[in-house]
């Protein structure tokens, strides 16, 4: 069997960045303004917890036992 081919040029969801672009329109698109601000919410939601679980200690972490002490 061969290996896989990429069949098309789309980014990953991960890769894409969203921006939003004044244009003046009559009457407003309340969809695709709602769309956006939707989309650039849940990307700075994603950005600030992914921020969140690199600094989060792993629940399986167990610290080192402390080394026992020589009499003095």
């Amino acid at each position: 069997m061969g290996t896989y081919t990429k069949k098309t040029e789309r980014r990953r969801y991960e890769d894409r960045v969203f921006s939003v672009r004044a244009m003046h329109r009559d009457p407003v698109d309340l969809h695709k303004l709602a769309e956006a601000l939707i989309r650039m919410t849940l990307q700075e939601t994603g950005l600030s917890r992914a921020r969140q679980r690199a600094e989060d200690l792993p629940e399986t972490y167990r610290p080192a036992p402390e080394a026992p002490r020589a009499a003095e």
